[in-house]
This record gives structure tokens, sequence and C-alpha cells, in this order.
């Protein structure tokens, strides 16, 4: 993941912490090909909400930008737009300047400024980004 998505996802995390539910939010990232059902299992294990918030962050920061993307579209769709409102700045775009290595997904730097400019268009439209 890149640093600025990190940062943006840590800025907020008490926030998201506090107020996603996270059974829907794995479902849709499970769905993206992001999470695993194990690591749906881990954070179903823990004994708060506000713990099982923390935990799905904590893996969030440990995965690639895909994964931020998919965190960001779940919240959205799991109508948490106030949520997705805070992660907004942080959406990853790929420089390419890296001669194509980073993609999200098979995305390239293209594929995620359009991404980005979709969501850009959510705050305004109330759709999400479609991968």
């Amino acid at each position: 993941m890149d640093a600025k998505a990190r940062n943006c996802l840590l800025q907020h995390r008490e926030a998201l912490e506090k107020d996603i539910k996270t059974s829907y939010i794995m479902d849709c990232m499970i769905n993206d090909g992001v999470l695993t059902v194990s690591e749906e299992e881990k954070v179903k294990n823990e004994p708060t909400q506000q713990q099982r918030a923390a935990l799905l962050i904590k893996m969030i920061l440990k995965k690639d930008n895909y994964s931020y993307i998919s965190f960001y579209n779940a919240l959205i769709h799991e109508g948490y737009k106030d949520l997705a409102g805070l992660l907004h700045g942080g959406i990853p775009v790929i420089s390419s300047s890296n001669g194509g290595k980073d993609s999200v997904g098979g995305i390239t730097s293209y594929g995620l400024y359009s991404l980005y400019l979709i969501s850009h268009c959510y705050l305004h439209c109330c759709s999400f980004i479609v991968f």
C-alpha cells in the first residue's frame, strides 16, 4: 500500500474502528478477492465490534492498494458514505514512472486514475468504484 493511502487509513483509524460493523464490509472484500475466509474468521473471533474493526484495519494496512480501494468501496456499498469520504483523499494513484511495475489487481496507473475520478464523482453522484 502506498504511503498516502496508509497515512490516510492511520489518520482515520479511530473513527473507522468506532463506527464500522465488519461483517458486511468483509463480505465485499472477500468478493473482491482481497480478504480470505481465514482472515474473516480471525476478525469474527474478536470479542467486541471495535476489536473486530481494529483487526480488519490492521490487516488492510498490511495489504496492497487494491485492498484499500476494496475497503473504500465496501464502506460506500454498506452505507458508510461519511467514513468513505474520510478515506477519499488516500485513494491510491499509481505513477506511470514505475514502468508499469506497480498495478492493482492488473489495473495500471491509467486505470487507477480513472478509478480515482469515478470515486470523486461518487461523492457527488452516489455511486461507487467498479473494479
